[in-house]
Parts: C-alpha cells; sequence; structure tokens
C-alpha cells in the first residue's frame, strides 16, 4: 500500500484529494494532510511516507524549494505537485528540481486519479507541452489508438475486446511501437505518450 502525505494549505482541497485517493482504499492510504507545509520535513522525519502530493504556492514557503528539500532529505520518497498553475515557469521549475509529476487541479478526479497512479508506478507526469515531432513519423492511427489506451490503464486483453481485434494482433502492435522508440518497456513507451501529446 502506498503512504500518502498531502501538503497544501486548503484544507478542503486537501478533505476532497484525501477522499479521492479513498476510492483506491486497497491502494492508497493517506497516512497525514498538513495546511502548513514548514511542518513537513518534521512529519517526514517521524512517519513511513512513500509519496508527497503538494502546492506549489503557500503561504510563507517556495513549493519548489520545499520539494528540493523533501528529495535531498528523502531521495527515497516521490515528490508530485499538484496545483492550479500551468505556466511553463513554474513546470519547468518542478521538472529541474527532480519532481516526479506535476499535476493540474483543473484536471477531473479519474484523470487526475490516473496521473498519480502513474507517478507511484515511476512515471514521470508533466502537462502535455505543443507536440515536438509529427505522430505520423512514429505510430500509425491504430498504434496511436492503442497508446491511448494503454495510458487509460487498458491491458492487451481489454484492449482487443474494445478495438474488436485479436490479442495477436495488440501485441504486435505494441512490438512495433517498443521497436520503433528503441523502448524496453511499456513506461518509455507511455513517457513518450505523455511528452508528444499522444495521451
Amino acid at each position: 500500500m502506498t503512504r500518502v502525505l498531502l501538503v497544501d494549505d486548503h484544507t478542503l482541497f486537501l478533505d476532497g484529494l484525501e477522499l479521492l485517493l479513498k476510492r483506491f482504499s486497497g491502494q492508497y492510504l493517506v497516512v497525514g494532510k498538513i495546511n502548513e507545509p514548514l511542518k513537513a520535513i518534521d512529519f517526514l522525519e517521524n512517519t513511513p511516507v512513500d509519496l508527497v502530493l503538494l502546492d506549489i504556492e503557500m503561504p510563507g514557503v517556495n513549493g519548489v524549494d520545499l520539494l528540493r528539500r523533501i528529495l535531498s532529505r528523502f531521495p527515497n520518497v516521490r515528490v508530485a505537485v499538484v496545483t492550479m498553475h500551468d505556466e511553463d515557469q513554474f513546470i519547468q521549475e518542478v521538472m529541474t528540481a527532480g519532481g516526479h509529476g506535476y499535476l493540474l487541479k483543473s484536471w477531473d478526479s479519474d484523470d487526475l486519479l490516473q496521473k498519480v497512479n502513474y507517478v507511484v508506478k515511476g512515471i514521470k507526469v508533466f502537462p502535455s507541452r505543443p507536440k515536438r515531432v509529427s505522430q505520423s513519423e512514429h505510430f500509425s492511427d491504430r498504434e496511436t489508438e492503442i497508446l491511448r489506451l494503454l495510458g487509460k490503464g487498458r491491458n492487451s486483453y481489454e484492449i482487443a475486446e474494445e478495438l474488436f481485434i485479436t490479442i495477436n494482433t495488440v501485441k504486435t502492435h505494441r512490438r512495433n511501437m517498443l521497436r520503433k522508440l528503441k523502448a524496453t518497456n511499456t513506461s518509455q513507451l507511455l513517457k513518450f505518450g505523455f511528452d508528444n501529446n499522444l495521451i
């Protein structure tokens, strides 16, 4: 079970995020909710935590600085920002600081929860920027369709049923995508999808 610490100066948002994570009660356990961010380090010193979700802009503290301090003191803890700010400057600061994700409060609850799941699995998640490469240079329409379904958490059997194709066809497309990217696993495939706005 993933132990989660929530850090945000808005108590209402903390409560809402806790309720969202409780939808996966067998996967997430909220071990702390802190609305005074300077207390986060003390909490981490005394309580085992796997994932910290924190706001980037809080009174009395810079969220990026707090993120750096947490990663420096607790390198095994994953730290992702949950914020309403979608400006490139903030996103770049979090990426440079080593954050594991940049999640937007404007996302719907299912999307937000899905992105949290990716962070826990080791996939870095940041808002999609304009594509730097053409989709057609990499994947066919069918491959892109399968990639999007993988991004929604579907497995090969579910994708086959949804697209009315055989499981072997799905596996062939997945192998082709990995080969085209010179990737070795699905995590790398999904990261490419996020980075190029395909998911």
